[in-house]
């Protein structure tokens, strides 16, 4: 009877201990990041102990520190966010794109500047492109004017052809531009679109400006600069820029200004830009006195008193010029002295600025279809209607 009772102590000491620590465990295991798919489970439910152990595995928070394989799981997750190998995909620039040409440039993908807007230039080094130093829009302090811009510029003219006083000219001409920015310094890359010309006696004569004409025209590479007035507002200005038409670059080199333009077609200067077979770009006269002619064209602009606002979207002001022409080739000779064209500060026909430009921010990448196409809306009214 005494062993019996020994015996039976014994077995209530042994069932009282393991209770305890089942307790125990399962109290730990329920600090598994308690999953809440497993809620009201009874926690003395081995099996779902081992499950609630393995939702927080999955979380990998909670985790069991003696459950081996699951610190291996561990170790292997933090092994796919290597930023080691992730930093390595950066390397300073470097595209691993091969090039072949040593020192080319070209805009990459790499985002740069004060508003993060513009894209870093890349160098031809070695082989591979590279990124620069060197960002397309990098603001600063200003007004971003970076990216795509419409421009219209007006021109009133005091005209005189052959024996003919026209009185006054005007030329309406659309342009396509691109401006990249570096703080106060903006760098401008401007194509013709479209050029429209009328005058006072346009029954007698009228010059007509084909699309051949600003099609051969070269995209043309200006700097202009952004001035803090101090008070708010920005002003815009830009040098003389000279623009010789169907000439051969080499032929004025840095003297645009001083160069006597050629006035024959066998002069080896005079190029054909429109490829029509013809020294000199092709225009053709209308009216009482009409005729092909083709000329060479030296001509002068300079921003004078303008503005860019605050916000970057539209920049204007007045304009100063000058214009020169030789015709290389008539069918009419009442036309080969060409034209006579200065500058007129005040028209008879309308009030306000006789030469002005006007520029508006368009979508990025729009071109001169976009820009014609919604030439009504981008700008003011013409001063004078000019047919199209």
């Amino acid at each position: 009877m005494k062993k019996i009772l020994i015996t039976t102590i014994l077995m209530l000491m042994f069932v009282s201990c393991g209770e305890d620590n089942n307790n125990t465990g399962n109290t730990g295991d329920t600090s598994n990041t308690g999953d809440t798919g497993n809620t009201g489970m009874d926690v003395d439910d081995e099996v779902n102990d081992i499950d609630v152990g393995n939702s927080g595995d999955t979380g990998n928070t909670g985790m069991d520190v003696n459950d081996e394989v699951n610190d291996i799981d561990v170790g292997d997750s933090g092994d796919t966010g290597n930023t080691g190998n992730t930093g390595d995909t950066g390397n300073t620039g470097d595209t691993g794109e091969i090039c072949q040409t040593a020192g080319e440039t070209r805009i990459g993908e790499t985002t740069c500047g004060s508003t993060n807007k513009g894209k870093l230039y890349q160098e031809c080094t070695g082989g591979v492109w590279i990124d620069t130093e060197k960002c397309t829009c990098d603001p600063g302090k200003y007004p971003e004017v970076c990216g795509t811009y419409g421009q219209k510029m007006w021109y009133t003219a005091a005209s005189k052809v052959a024996t003919i006083n026209m009185a006054e000219a005007w030329t309406r001409t659309f342009l396509a531009i691109e401006q990249e920015q570096e703080k106060n310094l903006i760098y401008i890359k401007a194509k013709t679109c479209t050029i429209k010309i009328d005058n006072s006696v346009s029954g007698i004569m009228k010059m007509n400006m084909p699309q051949s004409f600003p099609d051969a025209l070269p995209v043309l590479s200006k700097e202009s600069t952004l001035v803090d007035n101090g008070d708010g507002t920005f002003g815009f200005t830009q040098n003389i820029f000279w623009e010789l038409r169907s000439i051969d670059p080499n032929c004025y080199g840095d003297n645009p200004a001083g160069y006597i333009i050629p006035s024959t077609t066998n002069d080896p200067c005079a190029q054909d830009w429109d490829n029509d077979g013809i020294p000199g770009l092709y225009i053709k006269a209308t009216g009482t006195i009409g005729g092909d002619i083709h000329i060479v064209q030296k001509s002068s602009s300079e921003f004078i008193g303008c503005w860019f606002s605050a916000d970057g979207q539209k920049a204007g002001g007045e304009m100063g010029w000058t214009d020169e022409q030789n015709v290389l080739q008539t069918t009419n000779t009442l036309l080969k002295s060409g034209s006579l064209n200065s500058c007129k500060t005040t028209s008879d026909y309308f009030d306000g600025l006789t030469n002005y430009f006007e520029q508006v921010k368009i979508p990025e990448g729009s071109d001169c279809m976009y820009i014609v196409q919604n030439a009504a809306t981008l700008f003011n009214p013409d001063p004078m209607n000019i047919d199209d």
